[in-house]
């Protein structure tokens, strides 16, 4: 059985807040916090979350990767409804990851093939990807099994409006 928990986090830039959605392969009973440490009640079992883990169970024969996932809203870049082209993106970060565009709010589900990028392509040209959409849903997959970190996506896109 499976557990989805909701973590509303606000960063101290800004104060800006984000919902994350994580979901634990195993039941949870209860959390509880000791100071800065988040401790997981499962059964019989007591966990203490780690940042440097890559696993959950770690040590343990019931030892399992977990894959992280961040997936934008569908994004208007401008005047909802008028069609833009995607020229391309850079992303910063570590970590291999794979990225996937939604480009029709209309099908939530579909979005380009999965291909593998760069953790960081800053330092090169920016990554092609010619897509046209009023509108598109970015969606970036970390393996699991290995530490990862986003810092920013920089989309470049033409507005397809006449005269703009």
């Amino acid at each position: 059985m499976d557990s989805t928990v909701f973590v509303y986090t606000m960063s101290q830039i800004g104060s800006v807040g984000a919902w994350s959605r994580y979901v634990f392969p195993f039941p949870i009973d209860d959390f509880t916090q000791l100071a800065d440490d988040l401790y997981i009640r499962s059964g019989d079992d007591i966990l203490k979350v780690d940042a440097n883990e890559v696993t959950d169970y770690a040590g343990d024969p019931r030892e399992q990767p977990f894959t992280g996932v961040i997936q934008w809203p569908w994004l208007d870049f401008g005047a909802p409804g008028v069609t833009k082209q995607l020229v391309g993106f850079d992303i910063v970060g570590s970590g291999e990851t794979s990225v996937q565009v939604g480009y029709d709010q209309s099908a939530k589900g579909i979005f380009t093939a999965p291909f593998t990028v760069p953790a960081d392509s800053v330092p090169g040209m920016m990554i092609p990807l010619p897509i046209m959409a009023p509108s598109m849903s970015f969606k970036l997959t970390y393996e699991g099994g290995a530490k990862w970190q986003f810092n920013a996506l920089n989309v470049t896109l033409n507005d397809m409006r006449l005269g703009a």
